[in-house]
């Protein structure tokens, strides 16, 4: 048997057209997608404010 993957959900931010620029291209400088980069960074600012 497979283990399932944990659910995703989708949600909309307005942000800056720079800042999404710069996340693309940092998506496609590690060949990750750009939800993956977004979670990383969500993850490690959530992190930041957890230790605080």
């Amino acid at each position: 048997m497979v283990a399932d993957k944990p659910s995703k959900v989708q949600f909309n931010v307005y942000l800056p057209p720079e800042l999404v620029r710069r996340f693309k291209h940092q998506a496609i400088d590690e060949g990750r997608s750009l939800s993956a980069v977004v979670e990383t960074a969500l993850e490690a600012y959530l992190t930041t404010k957890k230790g605080q």
